[in-house]
C-alpha cells in the first residue's frame, strides 16, 4: 500500500521541455519542482560513454537514479562501488560523496529524481551561462555552492 501523500499525486513526464547541456551531459527537466510543490524534481539525462559529473556531495537533497540505457558505475566515498546496468535504481543520500560514469560503450540514459526538488535550477543556470567543466570550474563551484553542492577529489577508482 502506498503512503497517502504519494497515492494522491501522479506527475506525467513533460515531453515538451527543451533539451540542454550541463556538466557534459544532455538534460531535460521532466517534472519540475514547482509542479510538485517543492517535494521533488525529475530530470532525464543522456551521457556519452565515459560521461558523468565530478565527485560531489549534496547537503540539501537525496538523489535517485533510474538507469534506462547503458551501464553506469557509481562510487560512494568510503562505502562502495555500485554496478548499475539498465533497470537499476540507485539512491544517493545527501551528505554522501559520490560520482558516477557511464562505463558502457553506448550512450547512457537515466532519470534523476531529486528529493526535495530544486537542483534542476543549477543545471539550467550552468547551461544558460554556457559553462563547461573543467574550463569554467570556478564559476560552477560558486553556483553549485548556492545549491548546497560541493566538489571533491575524484573517487572513480
Amino acid at each position: 500500500m502506498m503512503p497517502p501523500s504519494l497515492a494522491k499525486e501522479a506527475h506525467a513526464m513533460d515531453g515538451e521541455s527543451p533539451w540542454f547541456s550541463a556538466f557534459g551531459l544532455r538534460m531535460k527537466v521532466e517534472v519540475t519542482t514547482a509542479s510538485t510543490g517543492g517535494t521533488m524534481s525529475a530530470t532525464r539525462v543522456i551521457s556519452q560513454p565515459g560521461g558523468g559529473p565530478p565527485a560531489h556531495v549534496h547537503t540539501r537533497e537525496d538523489e535517485v537514479f533510474l538507469i534506462l540505457r547503458g551501464h553506469y558505475r557509481f562510487w560512494q566515498k568510503g562505502e562502495r562501488t555500485i554496478e548499475a546496468p539498465a533497470g537499476t535504481l540507485v539512491q544517493q543520500h545527501k551528505g554522501m560523496v559520490h560520482q558516477y560514469r557511464n562505463v558502457s560503450d553506448v550512450e547512457g540514459e537515466h532519470i534523476l529524481c531529486c528529493l526535495p526538488g530544486g537542483l534542476e535550477e543549477l543545471f539550467i543556470t550552468v547551461a544558460n551561462e554556457g559553462l563547461a567543466v573543467p574550463r569554467d570550474m570556478k564559476r560552477v563551484v560558486d553556483l553549485s555552492a548556492q545549491y548546497g553542492v560541493t566538489y571533491q577529489s575524484p573517487i572513480d577508482k
